[in-house]
């Protein structure tokens, strides 16, 4: 069969199946078509990328889950009745946002590698073992980054290891507990990293496809997230001991997003507005002014005043405004105060001067194709990951130096020699705020302070959320973020009503 109609086939099957909106219920691909596929290890290549692009069809949702219940954003001007609840605390089974097939999609093209791939060594002469490991590897660690998602935003979830195939297999799968999705993925890590590359030799693909670094980066913020702080450091060492990565000058900082792919990232998710490949960000967060003009998007959720009332303490910070945000003041009937945009999905480049419509001088008009990469991993994240990890083993001292080097970078003055635990944590957590904002890491940074030492800090993450809420929605804040449950997402209703093996979260029973 000619390799092309053979590639159509397989996709069209795997999206047919995956299309399913009941995802875990796991229907069976053809046989025939699994047969006639997997013959070479183009075939392979093809999957792995194919695994590639179904991350890049979530990059809208990875924001969502990231932002959207944490404090850097407020809704814009046409969020959605959904989304609006989701930032107003009151979450529900039926929201779109708890679906999580989007995931299991992408897992299930990493699983379908991994069972084929060694097949195919036997069948192409021209595919050898380590070529098939290699690429098995890159599943792996695409396996493992949705598996994390996942327990991070549901905690308890179906651990799914091998591709549907024949209707013998279980397709009601129970959930998983997230201890045992974190011993599969570490598992699951140290077998890729051993297999990965450290480098393509072509800069989007270093950039754009898994490594040995990005592995490391992974194991260390899954690691912290379980509070084992010595891996996490050893992943952070072997990122940082590589010397292949650092930060870029502060005055290049926006270079980070437009155009990407700067020394500083380790992974992001690639798209080519050249190749037909966008995303929905720039759509998403630029303002909506309907009078032509630009930036002209659906202005759904904005950055908080109160954020930038932070962010302007320190009036030098090369990562304030023009960068990571823009004061917009001008275009459309609606606007009648400033509003503050994610200027980093959105901009060219850091602007000089504030946008006011079409009158602004010298103004350039924003990535209206949408093609900016999200960001997954970057160096910054390594060196406040692996701070925050040695503050937890009470070496503030070591610790102060990696948050300094972040700092000085953004000119702002350092850190003194801080021996408050406490302390260090809140600047830790003020720091990626500020460097990472809008980069899908907020929410996750926030619960994994509540989470730490057995909620020890429970308080301060609820005062966080609760902070410059009218008093109504602080109430709502606060009762809802007392019991750790909330701190999930529902499983969404759908997928009960598919499978009676899947347990509710008990926080939204009867909600």
């Amino acid at each position: 069969m000619n390799k092309w109609l053979r590639y159509g086939l397989l996709i069209i099957n795997l999206y047919i199946f995956a299309g399913c909106s009941e995802w875990l219920q796991l229907e069976p691909e053809s046989q025939l078509t699994r047969e006639e596929f997997w013959q070479s290890g183009d075939d392979v290549q093809a999957v792995v990328a194919g695994t590639y692009k179904e991350l890049a069809g979530l990059v809208e949702e990875l924001f969502k889950w990231g932002e959207l219940r944490g404090d850097l954003f407020i809704p814009g001007q046409n969020i959605s009745a959904d989304d609006r609840r989701i930032m107003d605390g009151f979450i529900y089974p039926e929201n779109d946002l708890n679906k999580w097939e989007g995931l299991y999609r992408a897992i299930n093209f990493a699983n379908t590698v991994l069972k084929f791939s060694p097949i195919v060594v036997g069948r192409d002469q021209t595919f050898d073992e380590n070529e098939s490991k290699a690429f098995e590897a890159e599943a792996l660690y695409l396996r493992s980054l949705c598996y994390f998602y996942l327990v991070r935003i549901f905690r308890d979830v179906p651990l799914v290891l091998e591709a549907s195939e024949n209707d013998a297999q279980d397709y009601y799968p129970a959930v998983s507990t997230e201890q045992e999705i974190f011993l599969q993925i570490i598992d699951d890590l140290q077998i890729a990293v051993q297999n990965l590359p450290t480098s393509y030799a072509k800069r989007e693909y270093d950039k754009g496809r898994a490594t040995k670094a990005a592995a490391y980066a992974l194991m260390a913020d899954i690691y912290l997230y379980f509070e084992k702080y010595q891996a996490c450091i050893d992943a952070c060492n072997q990122v940082i001991g590589s010397g292949l990565y650092g930060l870029i000058d502060g005055e290049d900082w926006f270079m980070n997003f437009f155009p990407g792919n700067s020394n500083e990232s380790i992974f992001e998710i690639q798209f080519d507005k050249d190749l037909n490949q966008t995303n929905l960000l720039y759509q998403m967060l630029a303002p909506y002014p309907r009078d032509g003009t630009y930036p002209d998007g659906n202005d759904e959720f904005r950055i908080s005043p109160y954020f930038i009332t932070e962010f302007e303490k320190h009036l030098g910070d090369r990562r304030a405004g023009n960068r990571t945000y823009l004061t917009y003041t001008g275009g459309g009937w609606y606007v009648y105060a400033a509003s503050h945009v994610l200027w980093k999905y959105v901009g060219m480049e850091g602007t000089p001067s504030t946008v006011t419509g079409a009158a602004a001088s010298g103004y350039r008009n924003g990535n209206q194709e949408s093609d900016a990469n999200w960001i997954v991993y970057r160096y910054p994240d390594i060196l406040l990951m692996k701070a925050e990890a040695l503050v937890q083993q009470g070496d503030f001292g070591q610790a102060v130096q990696l948050i300094n080097q972040v700092r000085t970078r953004a000119r702002i003055e350092p850190v003194a020699d801080i021996s408050n635990k406490h302390s260090l944590e809140d600047i830790i957590l003020e720091e990626r705020a500020k460097e990472f904002c809008g980069e899908g890491k907020r929410y996750f940074d926030l619960i994994r302070l509540g989470r730490r030492n057995n909620y020890e800090r429970k308080e301060r993450l609820i005062e966080i959320l609760a902070d410059n809420k009218s008093y109504e929605e602080a109430e709502v804040i606060r009762s809802k973020y007392s019991n750790p449950n909330s701190w999930y997402l529902p499983i969404h209703q759908d997928e009960i009503d598919q499978n009676n093996k899947l347990v509710q979260n008990p926080y939204y029973i009867n909600q």
